[in-house]
C-alpha cells in the first residue's frame, strides 16, 4: 500500500515537472525520437551516464537561467549542440523535449548534465526518475535535500514527502514543515506548491 502511494505521488511529480503548454508537433516529435535513438546507440562522450548521482555534481550556489521548451522543441539539433557545448538551460529543456517524445536514458542524462552545469532543477529532475525506480532512493532523498537547501521547490515539496512517509529517512514532520514552507517560492499555482499543500494538510490533520 506504502508503494502504491509513493508511486502515484512520484507519477504526478514527474508529470509536473515535464508539465508545460507546449506541443511536439508529429514532425518534430519524430525528429526528436530519431536523434535520441541516435545517441542510445552511439552514447557520445561528452553526455554522462545517469547512474551518477546528482547529489555528486550539484552546484555549490544556485544559478539563474532561462530556458525555452518551446525554442528547443521547434530546434532540437540545435539546442543539443549548445547543451554539448555547455549551455545548462538548453540541456534541461532539450530534456523534456525528449521526455515528451521518448522517455529514456537520454533525456535523464541530460538532466544530470544540466544539474552539472548549475542547473539545480535539472538535479531534482534526474533524482525523481531514480526515486520511482527504488523507494528511498538515497541518492534522490540526498539529492532532494542539497536541492532544497538551494531553493529548488520541487526539491524541497519531494524532500518533505520521504521526511512524511518516513521512506529512506526517519519521519520528522518539523524538517518536513521547514522544507516544505520554500515549495511555494514560485507561487501558489506552482505545482510543487499545490503538492506541498496537500502533503501539511496530512500532518496537520
Amino acid at each position: 500500500m506504502l508503494r502504491r502511494a509513493i508511486c502515484v505521488f512520484m507519477t504526478a511529480v514527474a508529470i509536473a515537472l515535464v508539465a508545460s503548454p507546449f506541443r511536439i508537433s508529429p514532425v518534430n516529435a519524430a525528429d526528436a525520437a530519431a536523434i535520441v535513438e541516435q545517441i542510445e546507440i552511439t552514447w557520445p562522450d561528452w553526455l554522462p551516464k545517469p547512474d551518477q548521482c546528482p547529489a555528486d555534481l550539484m552546484p555549490a550556489h544556485e544559478a539563474m537561467f532561462n530556458f525555452s521548451i518551446e525554442r528547443c522543441a521547434a530546434e532540437t539539433a540545435q539546442c543539443l549542440a549548445r547543451c554539448r557545448a555547455g549551455d545548462a538551460a538548453d540541456c534541461y529543456a532539450t530534456a523534456i523535449v525528449f521526455q515528451k517524445a521518448r522517455n529514456g536514458r537520454v533525456p535523464e542524462a541530460l538532466f544530470l548534465r544540466a544539474c552539472a552545469l548549475g542547473l539545480v532543477s535539472g538535479c531534482t529532475n534526474r533524482a525523481a526518475a531514480m526515486d520511482v525506480a527504488s523507494d528511498g532512493n538515497q541518492c534522490s532523498i540526498r539529492t532532494y535535500e542539497q536541492a532544497c537547501d538551494l531553493n529548488d521547490p520541487w526539491a524541497c515539496t519531494m524532500f518533505g514527502f520521504h521526511l512524511i512517509r518516513a521512506t529512506g529517512v526517519d519521519r520528522d514532520h518539523d524538517r518536513a514543515r521547514r522544507a516544505l514552507a520554500k515549495s511555494c517560492r514560485f507561487g501558489e499555482d506552482d505545482p510543487a506548491c499545490s503538492g506541498a499543500k496537500a502533503l501539511l494538510k496530512e500532518i496537520s490533520r
